[in-house]
């Protein structure tokens, strides 16, 4: 299995609306493509200086579905509509994971 992580910088100027209709935009954009077997998203708690200011965790079986993740027609409407605006920088990782993670004991959550 594949955990692909993103972590966003965002633009001067976007606010807490931005961050709540792009959190909308997530939550409807999941249902859409089938490769995702567990997928999280949120503000940064500000618990570290020098942290992102947003973060995406996707988790696919295969190299096959996160190229079906990262080509859905959805996520690049998503990437060009709601977050392209947004973003000022960007940094994603895939890492290999052996079994899927129990974030919430098993099943996936909304965020």
């Amino acid at each position: 299995m594949i955990l692909h992580v993103v972590t966003f910088r965002w633009k001067p100027g976007v606010g807490d609306a931005d961050v709540a209709a792009l959190c909308e935009d997530l939550e409807r954009f999941r249902s859409k493509v089938g490769s995702l077997l567990d997928y999280r998203y949120g503000a940064d708690l500000g618990l570290r200086e020098g942290n992102g200011d947003f973060a995406v965790v996707a988790l696919v079986a295969s190299p096959e579905g996160l190229r079906d993740y990262l080509d859905h027609p959805a996520h690049l409407e998503l990437l060009a509509d709601r977050l392209g605006p947004m973003i000022e920088t960007r940094l994603a990782v895939q890492i290999e994971v052996a079994e899927r993670p129990g974030f919430a004991g098993g099943e996936p959550a909304s965020r």
